[in-house]
């Protein structure tokens, strides 16, 4: 069979040559080099080039040579291979050092860009994994790392195949007892996802002995304390699932109403516990707090385009369509809409939008 011609230019090949040599992993000094990237190209993608063609490809085998278009098909994709890594390694960087302490000097916590800026960051490590491995122990090792990275953005799908290992390595660094709490709260929430009984309990027990309920906290961090503490009471303990929801409604006429900053404006506390309610299957209890949370506290708007009003407005429907009243659940329809859900825990919400959708047809 002929070989395809090579449609690509001098000045391309050129390129791809060069960045073989300053990127990848085989150090191309001489023709002895080439044995070795023939074996690693291989590895890296599968595909075979043989040494001599390598010699002449660099130059070290004096010939009239054009590479096929083959060869330069697999050479460009590994050298690919090589740039991406480049680009992450510089990404990598530029995240850490984002996040270096002079850089908050003069920041406000509660500056709506600087918070854009985070939301951006921890978006494309959701989308390249293999960049948020290079970031995870740096930003767990960082104050900054830690209370604008891993408090803001526990993400639901990434949480037990990755993000798991920053919040262990949280840990060993943090010494803050509100941190302590929410970061094993998260940790309870992988093992849920994970199904791993074993772990549940562990962290269900660590985060039990921690609480002080003469300590403070932020009524997020609360809402996760109750939030877990129902999935695991009904797992392991259930006599004890009334006494943490009469606490629930107890405490809730406690949390702050009309606050402005670090998202108080917001019913957090109703929000986690109304998750809890809802694995417990505990519905009546569910409406009464969804249904508290959207009367009590005025909207914002941050809040709405995140979603987050409409997942409480999907947890009452939820409530109502398996309390038998699933003509009131369709007329919150309209204020749902799963297109907002924000993005660390979209595809959790989106697994609950189309549980309530079959419910009601």
């Amino acid at each position: 069979m002929a070989r395809k011609p090579n449609p690509i230019s001098k000045e391309e090949i050129s390129s791809i040559s060069a960045s073989i040599k300053s990127d990848g992993e085989i150090t191309i000094h001489n023709a002895i080099d080439c044995n070795k990237l023939s074996f690693h190209i291989f590895n890296t993608t599968g595909e075979y080039i043989s040494a001599t063609t390598l010699k002449r490809f660099f130059g070290f085998t004096k010939s009239k040579f054009s590479p096929s278009y083959d060869t330069i098909k697999i050479l460009k994709q590994y050298a690919n291979q090589f740039n991406k890594k480049s680009k992450n390694l510089s990404l990598a960087n530029f995240i850490i050092n984002f996040f270096e302490p002079l850089h908050f000097e003069k920041i406000n916590k509660d500056d709506k860009t600087f918070h854009a800026a985070c939301r951006t960051i921890a978006w494309q490590l959701k989308n390249d994994v293999l960049l948020l491995e290079k970031v995870l122990e740096p930003l767990a090792k960082s104050e900054n790392g830690r209370r604008f990275y891993f408090d803001l953005f526990p993400d639901y799908e990434l949480l037990n195949s990755i993000q798991y290992k920053g919040y262990e390595k949280y840990l060993q660094c943090e010494k803050n007892y509100e941190s302590k709490i929410f970061a094993n709260c998260v940790l309870f929430l992988g093992e849920v996802f994970n199904n791993n009984v074993k772990g549940m309990k562990n962290k269900w027990e660590t985060v039990s002995a921690l609480f002080d309920k003469n300590k403070k906290l932020h009524p997020f961090v609360l809402g996760r304390y109750y939030q877990i503490q129902l999935i695991a009471c009904n797992q392991f303990n259930k006599p004890d699932v009334k006494k943490i929801t009469e606490n629930i409604f107890k405490i809730e006429p406690k949390m702050p109403r009309n606050e402005i900053g670090l998202f108080k404006e917001f019913p957090g506390f109703h929000y986690f516990a109304c998750d809890g309610l809802w694995q417990i299957k505990a519905y009546e209890e569910l409406l009464k707090l969804s249904s508290i949370a959207l009367i009590d506290f005025k909207k914002h708007n941050e809040f709405i385009w995140k979603g987050y009003y409409g997942q409480l407005y999907l947890y009452q429907g939820l409530a109502l369509v398996n309390l038998n009243r699933k003509t009131e659940a369709k007329k919150l329809l309209k204020y749902i809409k799963p297109e907002r859900f924000y993005f660390p825990t979209k595809k959790y919400f989106d697994s609950l939008y189309e549980i309530f959708i079959s419910y009601l047809n």
